[in-house]
């Protein structure tokens, strides 16, 4: 009966130790891949540096915006670091001098946060619509990956809109901006221009703080 006890530890040692050394064997392996996916990421980010221009990607495929650092979609503002186009995700007319026409109901903008590691973050939209005096001020509301921003009301002047983004809405640092309206007019229709157009929202510049 002893013999048995012990032959039965001795091959329960035998498992200990040969499932610590398949632990150790796996830990290794997971380290080698974590290195290989990280060379992997490195090297692509330094290719798409390289070949798309001014612009720098996150590894999801949005560009990145450093904080402080506008961009201007007007295409009378050098662009400086930034390519302008690249933030437009969709519902834009051409860029013009003095910046961009939204073309549909729904404009998207997308830009990843530049080294985010939590926190609030502060956006910045130099925002118009296309009104006479007498009008009603229209309103758009501003979505940040699907968090409702609030409603915002625009004048033909122009004005700056400070968006407040919370942690909950930011995640890993990539943002779908959308802008919601159901005011787009065709200045032609008015009689002011010869602009058969229907305009949206117009953009002049993002930026975060």
């Amino acid at each position: 009966m002893q013999d048995s006890i012990a032959t039965i530890e001795q091959r329960l040692d035998r498992l200990e130790h040969m499932m610590g050394d398949s632990i150790r064997r796996l830990d290794q392996l997971q380290h080698l891949v974590e290195l290989v996916l990280s060379e992997t990421h490195a090297r692509r980010r330094d290719a798409a540096a390289a070949t798309e221009g001014k612009t720098r990607w996150s590894d999801e495929g949005f560009p990145i915006l450093p904080r402080n650092w506008p961009v201007h979609f007007g295409t009378d503002h050098d662009d400086g670091d930034h390519a302008a186009d690249d933030f437009l995700a969709g519902g834009w007319f051409g860029r013009e001098g003095w910046g961009v026409w939204g073309s549909d109901e729904v404009h998207s903008l997308r830009f990843a946060l530049e080294e985010y590691s939590g926190g609030y973050v502060t956006v910045h939209l130099g925002l118009r619509f296309f009104i006479l005096p007498g009008m009603d001020r229209p309103g758009v509301d501003i979505l940040a990956n699907g968090y409702f921003l609030g409603n915002h009301k625009l004048s033909a002047l122009g004005r700056v809109v400070t968006l407040r983004l919370p942690p909950s809405c930011i995640g890993d640092g990539n943002i779908l901006l959308q802008l919601k309206h159901e005011a787009a007019i065709s200045p032609a229709s008015t009689g002011a221009v010869p602009d058969g157009r229907v305009l949206g929202v117009g953009l002049s510049t993002l930026d975060a703080a």
